[in-house]
């Protein structure tokens, strides 16, 4: 009888463990619901302080769900979300498309790396002018109806996404721009009245396009579709909009005599209308680079069709890596019709250097 007791027992006590595990899962689904969008944003990138400040989750939102907050550095919700999930497909640092960014190599995937300058000059010019030669191509021989790029309020030195439709334009948003990478803002505006545009960003940016392409959803394909020509910007480093006042404030001038900006060799050149040269060793503002930065593994813009940057460059030209067919044929157009000139002997290996020294810094 005891043998037989106990053995009731045994099946009691299972039954009750059983049953104290389904009570468990039931109450932990209540406390663990399943998270909206832009909650699993705010939890996976948000809240980790790596939001790359790209604004391609707003951009991409049917809904208007997200406005980007300057004071946190990130976005937050404003309405209601329509889980279209969206906005997770587009954001370069959830980490699900961190394996969609591409390769590890600082180059990336490339089918030609040349040195390139416009054969206009003019002041504005960054190294060789090669993004505005390839731009003016595109917009004169009529391949996008628009360009998207940042512009600047040169009175305040303060950046700003312009759509550009008129090539006489393109040479005023000429030049670096190191405090804001917000050129996604206004696309969704832009496409219902254009059928191609040309965009011109940093990696992060990039990213976010890249992805847009690679993306089934709905809203990500109808933005990408509209994105001919992908042009990448070489970035080791963006800054917050604090660094302005700081730089007037070192060089005690204000904001409107600054003529350009220009990062490299460690140290910030400033060009003065007056032409004077001033600098400040990039360590010492080194507090105002953006957080998001440092979550940032891509020099090159390695997701872009055409990638552009000074380093590694002949003096007075920009290196110019083309990635894909689309980025080869905007060149051979630009090159066929006079508006670049091109040459070999691109130093490679510079480029490497300041590539591993970005994943070094930042932790990869």
């Amino acid at each position: 009888m005891r043998a037989v007791s106990n053995q009731s027992d045994g099946f009691k006590n299972s039954r009750r463990q059983s049953h104290l595990m389904e009570l468990s899962l039931r109450e932990e689904d209540i406390v663990k619901p399943s998270l909206l969008p832009y909650q699993e944003l705010e939890e996976n990138v948000w809240l980790k302080n790596v939001c790359a400040g790209c604004r391609a989750c707003i951009s991409v939102c049917p809904a208007g769900t997200l406005a980007y907050d300057p004071e946190l550095n990130r976005p937050q919700q404003v309405t209601m979300c329509v889980e279209c999930r969206a906005c997770l497909d587009v954001c370069p640092r959830m980490p699900a498309n961190i394996k969609n960014i591409g390769p590890s190599e600082i180059l990336g995937p490339y089918l030609a790396v040349k040195n390139v300058r416009s054969k206009k000059n003019s002041g504005r010019f960054q190294n060789g002018g090669a993004v505005t030669a390839l731009l003016t191509a595109a917009m004169e021989e009529e391949l996008v109806d628009c360009a998207l790029v940042m512009g600047e309020d040169r009175w305040a030195q303060k950046s700003y996404p312009r759509v550009v439709y008129d090539v006489s334009d393109l040479e005023k948003c000429a030049g670096s721009k190191y405090t804001s990478n917000t050129v996604l803002e206004p696309i969704q505006d832009v496409i219902r009245n254009v059928n191609n545009i040309a965009l011109v960003g940093t990696p992060c940016t990039v990213q976010a396009v890249g992805l847009l392409r690679k993306s089934s959803n709905e809203f990500a394909m109808k933005l990408a579709h509209k994105v001919r020509f992908l042009l990448g910007l070489f970035c080791f480093e963006a800054f917050s909009d604090q660094l302005i006042p700081e730089v007037t404030r070192r060089l005690c001038v204000p904001p409107w005599r600054i003529d350009k900006m220009s990062a490299s060799d460690a140290m910030m050149t400033i060009s003065l209308r007056d032409g004077g040269i001033k600098t400040i060793p990039l360590p010492e503002i080194s507090g105002y680079v953006k957080p998001g930065c440092k979550a940032c593994a891509d020099f090159t813009a390695k997701l872009s069709d055409v990638s552009v940057g000074g380093v590694g460059s002949t003096p007075g030209m920009s290196v110019v890596i083309l990635r894909t067919p689309e980025g080869v044929g905007l060149f051979k157009i630009a090159e066929e019709r006079g508006f670049i000139e091109a040459k070999e002997g691109v130093k490679v290996e510079a480029i490497e250097k300041v590539g591993k020294l970005k994943l070094e810094r930042n932790g990869f």
